[in-house]
């Protein structure tokens, strides 16, 4: 597997960021950052990566807390994908959204990325889901399947579940 990872904010307890673990090879990393305001940093990390002799694009991205600031991420998201990737190409785009409700799926919708939806996978808390605030979208690549592991290993990991989607090429 490969590994890619930018930081967002460096704290006195650490550091957060964006990361993508992959088991194709990765042509190139980036990142961008798309913070509203200066009480909570933000990233995209973009990276491209090669399945089949094809180019597809991964973006990870974390969402702010406030909803005006994740519609002005989304914009922000849009501005970079309309700029950095071509219009044919494959694009997926991942990460914990902040989404209460799916509010952001018509935003991302209008930019040609789907997700699976019509049932939610719960991913927050990991110790008892409750809400999904975690999406995976994409444009060129069909969604087929998502799920959330479950079980006590998962909430030691992070106070979310992670969330596996399976698309067709």
């Amino acid at each position: 597997y490969e590994v890619a990872y930018r930081t967002n904010a460096t704290t006195t307890h650490g550091e957060h960021g964006n990361a993508l673990l992959t088991r194709w090879p990765v042509l190139r990393q980036g990142h961008q950052d798309i913070s509203d305001h200066r009480f909570e940093q933000r990233g995209l990390l973009h990276v491209v990566i090669e399945i089949n002799d094809r180019p597809l694009h991964a973006i990870v991205v974390h969402l702010g807390l406030i909803k005006g600031s994740r519609v002005r991420q989304i914009v922000r998201l849009r501005e970079f994908i309309e700029r950095e990737i071509p219009p044919e190409e494959a694009v997926v785009v991942a990460g914990d959204f902040n989404d209460w409700g799916a509010r952001m799926r018509v935003a991302m919708n209008a930019m040609g990325l789907r997700d699976v939806h019509g049932t939610r996978t719960l991913t927050y808390p990991s110790r008892l889901p409750v809400a999904q605030l975690d999406f995976i979208y994409g444009r060129h690549i069909e969604p087929v399947e998502c799920s959330a592991p479950r079980g006590p290993i998962w909430s030691r990991m992070s106070d979310h579940l992670p969330l596996v989607t399976d698309f067709l090429l």
